[in-house]
């Protein structure tokens, strides 16, 4: 009984906290807020969760959602999409944040699902300020003062989980700040007190699984952690949003541009830089890029100032108006090192993909484990131009992250749970014969067995027993597995009936070339598939070991000796192939 008391209370304080509410007109409310990924076309609403001592991926899974319930195998295969960052499923930490699927959703079934962050009501927030607040204190913006060294002195170090929760609780008891890299000199702020993460109501709202926002608006994205020491003005212009947003999101970096940033210069007075003229970069692994437009000025003295307060700080010179590609080509210009060498060739049995990229980002594993190999990316120019989806998933196994444009605008990206394919043809050949009495039937071929043929040799007329293969217009050839001697082949061709003979030692890959030929249908040896456009930065051509039967009359077939990666038959099928294995 004691434990069923405890776990009603913290039900208890939402029903009384909801009843304090009750009489506001205009009530503030708490949202959780979710993300939209996109898999295998559909839509999938998942849960963002904070990893917890002792949790491992399984136990939080298994806990979680309808598509875990409906089809666990499935739901395992999307939650490795969706958390590409977790090199090893099984080996997770405290603290580390994953992405929980939750249920697939149909196109347009919750607010803000197309631009992949849903934000839905679960309490009124007034009576919760109300609590967070009584314990703060009141804090004075200072110059060198930042939103991180604030928290962090109340609730610990960056990165740690108290951290984080003191993240949440600023933010609800600072709704003003919009942006936490948006703070000027004079400015009061509220300070929680950390003793409230000890609260028992506490766990209840601000529980590790979601993430809690205060009035969310159809434009409010989650905010990356704010870094560096930053005052900005009231009253700065909203700055660059196109193309740097866009070059933000396609190489995962931070961008600052709002504001001021300020830096102490050598005579101890402080000078500053406008972000909506000259916005920074923040990219992975510390690198970071200052773009200065053509007209402005910053002199040397100055930029050796900034680069010796930011480590890996490169400048770059743009033009007012530059476009996307020009920003990712000066990005490549900023950092030579990072840019991956092209063409890259991934070779696996039977088949070889080579990709070249106008911009590709390497990005160093050896700093982080579970980091991506590198960023491709490709500006479209139209939507139909998109990378199949099996494709990236391909990339996507190989440490390679593909991330679109469509004419300057950052794409959602698009994953794929590969599953195996269920139209796939497998032949194990036993003999030659029925080797070519399946391969025939998987063609759309007839083939008749033991029928009885009359042919005219040196005068006489003989009969004998042979099989027929023949396409559905009638075309056909006689098949001899070693049945004819001598003449005989020669015999009965001359009487108009092509032979195609096949022996035990006879390569079967050749014997198919054999047949194709004989029977006049066309097909390529080894035949070569081109994805993308130059033009848009992208290309790939993946080579099968193989044989591609061509329409005329048949469907289009591939014949393979080999087992291709399952993302690689997918990418086959959906350009309209059917694959025979032979094994």
């Amino acid at each position: 009984m004691g434990c069923r008391n405890k776990r009603l209370l913290p039900l208890l304080v939402l029903l009384v906290i909801c009843i304090v509410a009750s009489g506001h007109a205009r009530a503030e409310v708490l949202y959780k807020r979710y993300y939209v990924q996109n898999v295998n076309g559909r839509d999938v609403l998942s849960e963002p969760y904070t990893v917890r001592p002792n949790d491992y991926v399984i136990k939080i899974l298994k806990r979680k959602g309808e598509i875990s319930h409906t089809n666990f195998p499935l739901f395992l295969n999307i939650f490795k999409l969706i958390n590409h960052h977790i090199a090893d499923i099984n080996r997770i930490h405290p603290g580390q944040r994953i992405f929980v699927p939750l249920k697939w959703l149909e196109p347009d079934a919750l607010p803000g699902q197309r631009r992949g962050v849903v934000d839905l009501p679960f309490i009124t927030a007034a009576p919760v300020k109300q609590l967070i607040t009584q314990g703060a204190k009141t804090h004075k913006v200072a110059p060198g003062d930042s939103v991180s060294r604030i928290i962090s002195n109340q609730f610990g170090p960056a990165g740690s989980r108290t951290y984080r929760e003191g993240v949440k609780l600023f933010r609800l008891v600072n709704p003003t700040v919009k942006d936490l890299n948006r703070i000027y000199i004079g400015q009061a702020l509220k300070v929680p007190d950390a003793s409230v993460l000890n609260e028992q109501w506490y766990s209840s709202v601000f529980e590790a699984d979601g993430e809690v926002v205060l009035n969310a608006s159809p434009t409010d994205a989650s905010a990356p952690e704010e870094t560096g020491d930053t005052q900005y003005d009231e009253e700065e212009a909203d700055g660059l949003k196109d193309p740097f947003d866009s070059l933000a999101k396609l190489l995962g970096g931070v961008l600052l541009n709002r504001g001021r940033y300020y830096f102490p210069d050598a005579e101890g007075t402080d000078f500053s830089v406008n972000l909506s003229e000259t916005p920074i970069l923040q990219l992975p692994e510390g690198r970071r890029i200052l773009f200065v437009q053509n007209g402005l000025s910053l002199s040397t003295e100055r930029r050796r100032i900034m680069a010796t307060h930011f480590k890996n700080l490169q400048f770059t010179d743009i033009s007012t108006e530059p476009s996307l590609p020009l920003l990712l080509d000066a990005v490549q210009l900023a950092y030579p090192k990072m840019r991956l060498p092209m063409p890259l060739s991934f070779s696996e049995e039977g088949m070889n993909l080579s990709l070249k990229a106008r911009w590709a980002f390497k990005y160093d594993r050896s700093k982080s484990p579970e980091a991506f190999r590198g960023i491709i990316v490709s500006d479209l120019s139209d939507p139909s131009g998109r990378f199949p989806v099996p494709l990236t998933a391909y990339f996507r196994k190989h440490g390679l992250v593909l991330r679109e444009s469509l004419q300057g605008e950052a794409l959602p990206p698009v994953f794929y749970a590969v599953e195996k394919s269920t139209s796939l043809k497998r032949i194990v050949p036993r003999t030659r014969k029925i080797y070519v009495e399946k391969l025939a039937n998987a063609l759309g071929l007839l083939y008749d067995s033991n029928i009885t043929i009359s042919f005219s040799y040196a005068g006489t007329q003989l009969e004998t027993t042979s099989n027929m293969i023949r396409d559905p217009q009638g075309e056909g050839a006689l098949v001899d597995f070693g049945q004819l001697y001598g003449d005989a082949a020669f015999a009965i061709e001359s009487s108009g009936l092509k032979v195609v003979s096949i022996r035990k030692g006879d390569y079967l890959f050749n014997a198919t070339l054999k047949l194709l030929s004989k029977l006049g249908i066309p097909h390529e040896k080894n035949p070569r598939f081109e994805f993308g456009k130059t033009g848009d930065g992208l290309s790939c051509a993946l080579t099968v070991d193989g044989i591609l039967v061509k329409p005329a009359p048949l469907v289009k077939k591939l014949i393979v000796a080999s087992t291709l990666p399952d993302p690689v038959i997918a990418l086959l099928e959906e350009q309209g192939l059917g694959i025979i294995q032979v094994r």
